[in-house]
Formats: structure tokens, C-alpha cells, sequence
């Protein structure tokens, strides 16, 4: 039979909010797509990079990073929810490239495919298969405005496909598209003394992210929120040699949609070695999301081309989800 757009709506939000606790921190708002964290660098830290941002990933993360940043490529590719459904794929490409005396500029395209479906009439004929997916490609821009503060904007087009019209109740298509803008800043701290103790490396960092009208799919009583939210948080690095480095950092996580939900707090560390190797840990404390676990990552570089794998957490009855990144710097 044909299935309401609701369900089809409310069985892909349930696939994901198994891989991504947040989602259930952002209420009833729609686009997954928008709030699964890209950079394996990243989840392994426990999801800590509003102030970090040093790479493609950045446009997500917070785009005021990307003032400092110069020509990179970053993917991400994960399997959400693998003991579920293995068709549910989540894919991350990103860019960056600085153009002297102007600033940076950089694009992504996020992918989120929930897979196939099997369409049958009301006599429950069988009338074939469809995929319903998710993608909001994004064009970014940051400046240094002054000496270490970077400010960034994004404006992403976000387009949700989840059911052809003879798939529903409703007999119309499940489709549905947004515009969307995020604004960040990431500032470096000049280095400062606290009773007689110099404190360099550090970095604050603030982001709001997909600001942006609800998107409909049928009808007004059938509109979803874009996932707006802020981010706020600080890395510092009380370590940093010529043979390695290490940073730890922290930040909140706080949904604009339901203000009745809990901030989801983070925190992580990373430790590199001769830019070779790196080992990562974090924390993450998502109260509505009943994730309080750790995660765990490495990472290994060669010359300009960096591999990342993470472990994180998802809901408690389900294992972790392995996360996959790679990046070049040019």
C-alpha cells in the first residue's frame, strides 16, 4: 500500500537519530543531513572543532576558521546505522581555496541516502523502488578582518527527496527544499600572561548554523525546521614542539528549535607526533540523546595527505559507528 509521507518522514529521522544523538537534541526539525558532524579528526575529539576548524571541514564546523586556511580537500564517508539498514550513507565533500588580499572561499556537498523503499499500490501491488536522499550543497566565505579574527559565512541550498507522489497516501511527491545561511568567527588569542605564565595557542570559536525558513513538503502542517543552533568553544594547546603538539578543547552545543532541550556538551584531545601520527579522545554528554560516552580516533599523515578514523557513540541499545575521513592540503 501507499505509505503517508508522514511515516516515510518520522522512519528517516529514526534511522539517523540512531547514528546521531544531537538529532534528538534538535526536536522535530528536519534536514538530517545538516547535523551529522563531518571529519573523522573531529569525532574523534568528541566532536570538538568550532575552534579548531583548520581544514575543509571547517565550512560545517564554523567558517570564520577558514580565514586562516589555504587550499584543502577533505571527504568523509560513513555507514550510519550498519546493525539497521546498511543502505543508510552519509557523504561529506568539501574545498577550500585562498585568493591573496581577499579572503577564502570554499564549497561543500553533504549527502545523506536513506536508501530503497518498495512502492505498492492500495491492492498492495508491487509498482517498484525508489531512494529517498538528502543534500545541501554550500558555498562559503571567510576574511580576516583583523589580526587573528576570522569571520566566515555560508549560504547552503538544501533539497529533501523522500518519497515519488505514487509512493503516498497524499499522492504527492515527498520533496521539500530550504535555503539555509550559517555565520562563525574564530579568533586566536595573542598570547597573554597569568602570574608570570605565558599562554599561547589559544583559539575561541562561535558559530551559528542553518538559520534559514522551515521546509514544507506537502503543506504548512506537514513543515519541518531547518536543525539552527549554536556553537561555542575554545581549543588551546599547552604543548607544541617541533616533535609534537598537543590541543584540547571543549564546547557547547546549544539547538535553537526547542529551547526546552539540554545543551550537549563536548570535550576532546588530540596528540600528534612529528606531523606523522596523531591519537585523539573525547567526551560527549548529550542529556536528550541519552549519549554519555567516550570517542576515540587516529590519525596518519604523509606529506600532504592525512587519513583519519573515529569511534563514536550512538544510541544505547545500538554498537559505535566507525567514521572514515580523508584530506589533502595543497
Amino acid at each position: 500500500m501507499r505509505i503517508p509521507l508522514r511515516k516515510v518522514v518520522c522512519a528517516a529521522l529514526i534511522l539517523v537519530a540512531a547514528a546521531a544523538g544531537s538529532l534528538r537534541a534538535q526536536g522535530e526539525s528536519g534536514a538530517s543531513c545538516l547535523i551529522i558532524p563531518p571529519s573523522a579528526r573531529a569525532n574523534g575529539m568528541g566532536q570538538t572543532f568550532v575552534a579548531i576548524s583548520d581544514d575543509a571541514t571547517g565550512i560545517w564546523w564554523n567558517p570564520g576558521g577558514l580565514a586562516f586556511v589555504s587550499k584543502t580537500v577533505d571527504i568523509m564517508y560513513s555507514q550510519l546505522v550498519p546493525e539497521l539498514a546498511s543502505d543508510v550513507k552519509y557523504a561529506y565533500f568539501a574545498g577550500t581555496s585562498k585568493i591573496e588580499g581577499l579572503g577564502t572561499i570554499g564549497a561543500s556537498l553533504i549527502y545523506l541516502g536513506y536508501g530503497d523503499w518498495e512502492a505498492r499500490d492500495p491492492n498492495n501491488n508491487y509498482l517498484g523502488q525508489y531512494s529517498s536522499w538528502e543534500a545541501a550543497p554550500t558555498l562559503s566565505g571567510a576574511v580576516q578582518v583583523i589580526k587573528g579574527l576570522g569571520v566566515g559565512v555560508n549560504v547552503k541550498f538544501v533539497y529533501i527527496d523522500l518519497a515519488p507522489a505514487e509512493a503516498t497516501v497524499e499522492k504527492q511527491a515527498g520533496r521539500g527544499h530550504s535555503v539555509a545561511v550559517d555565520a562563525g568567527a574564530l579568533y586566536k588569542v595573542p598570547e597573554f600572561s597569568i602570574g608570570g605564565f605565558a599562554v599561547s595557542h589559544l583559539n575561541l570559536g562561535l558559530c551559528l548554523s542553518n538559520l534559514g525558513p522551515s521546509i514544507t513538503f506537502i503543506n504548512t502542517d506537514q513543515a519541518a525546521s531547518l536543525p539552527r543552533n549554536a556553537r561555542l568553544g575554545f581549543a588551546y594547546s599547552p604543548y607544541v614542539t617541533e616533535i609534537g603538539a598537543l590541543t584540547v578543547a571543549a564546547e557547547v552545543n546549544r539547538p535553537l528549535v526547542e529551547f526546552d532541550r539540554s545543551p550537549t556538551y563536548h570535550f576532546g584531545a588530540e596528540f600528534s607526533y612529528i606531523d606523522l601520527i596523531a591519537v585523539r579522545a573525547g567526551y560527549m554528554h548529550d542529556k536528550d540523546g541519552n549519549i554519555m560516552d567516550p570517542t576515540y580516533g587516529m590519525g596518519f599523515s604523509l606529506k600532504r595527505v592525512r587519513l583519519d578514523w573515529a569511534s563514536v557513540p550512538q544510541a544505547k541499545e545500538l554498537g559505535r559507528v566507525q567514521r572514515w575521513s580523508i584530506g589533502v592540503t595543497f
